[in-house]
């Protein structure tokens, strides 16, 4: 068994993975390493900014710096691969710290949505409305607002024009459009 290890330690010892670690030059192990720091910073801003594009930046530096201190294409291979493992990684345990934790509930990561929940103007059904009078409260040039059942709409003149607090009765409603004559 130790021989079967022995080989293989020896094996790997020789191998572009291992010799990527090993003969690694100190400032290069330092741009990969602040790249990704400063990418995992930029997780929790929202945007892509300074954070982002700057550790995107040492991260190429790093593995482009590496290339020309002796890497091969082997290498190159592992430090993409090895970057692209560590983003999913920061990006799944980062995304479990917002859901799962009391980070989710901060003003940062917890927002409501800015579209009303409830019934709104562009999705209440106006055809309850026809038949029903009112008072053009604007000039009705075709469009305008009327007071009908003590209520402001925005209302279309089906004639197209009706001055202002002329007596109005509406003919027909389709979703938001309300036709209205002058009665």
């Amino acid at each position: 068994m130790t021989v079967l290890t022995n080989l293989l330690l020896e094996g790997f010892a020789d191998s572009s993975f291992a010799r990527l670690f090993t003969e690694m030059n100190g400032w290069t192990a330092a741009l990969f390493v602040l790249g990704l720091i400063l990418c995992a910073i930029e997780m929790f801003i929202p945007g892509f900014g300074v954070c982002g594009v700057s550790g995107t930046i040492l991260i190429v530096a790093g593995i482009v710096l590496r290339m020309i201190f002796g890497g091969d294409l082997l290498m190159l291979l592992y430090m993409v691969l090895i970057a692209m493992v560590l983003f999913i990684l920061m990006f799944w345990v980062f995304s479990r710290l917002i859901t799962k934790t009391r980070l989710a509930k901060t003003p940062l990561f917890h927002t409501d949505s800015a579209v009303p929940t409830g019934t709104t103007e562009g999705t209440r059904d106006f055809s309850s409305l026809v038949g029903c009078e009112g008072t053009a409260e604007t000039i009705l040039h075709p469009v305008g607002r009327a007071t009908i059942n003590g209520e402001t709409v925005d209302v279309v003149a089906r004639d197209g024009y009706i001055p202002q607090g002329a007596a109005v009765v509406v003919v027909k409603a389709e979703g938001q459009r309300v036709v209205v004559i002058e009665k």
